[in-house]
């Protein structure tokens, strides 16, 4: 599947919780537990615990905060996961 360049302009976020990274797919539940399918963007921007990385440093069970892309709902251009954001965090 073919991914687009972030040039596109950031949309809304989504928050979720790490099912399956495999490649560019990405598969989180919500808060309803509702499973979701994204493809993430080859020049997406990850962070983990402020640090740059890859999405294939996402582990399985972590809660992230999605930036989808505005032109394109199921496409990521940015992930950030980590203790680095307070309301991802559990209480």
């Amino acid at each position: 599947m073919k991914t687009e360049s972030t040039g596109k302009a950031a949309g809304s976020h989504c928050d979720g919780k790490v099912e399956a990274v495999s490649g560019n797919h990405l598969t989180t539940t919500c808060a309803e537990g509702n499973e979701h399918h994204y493809t993430v963007a080859t020049d997406a921007k990850v962070s983990c615990d402020g640090e740059a990385s890859q999405a294939s440093d996402l582990k399985v069970g972590s809660t992230i905060r999605m930036t989808m892309c505005q032109d394109d709902a199921n496409r990521v251009i940015g992930i950030d996961c980590g203790q680095h954001i307070p309301e991802l965090v559990s209480p």
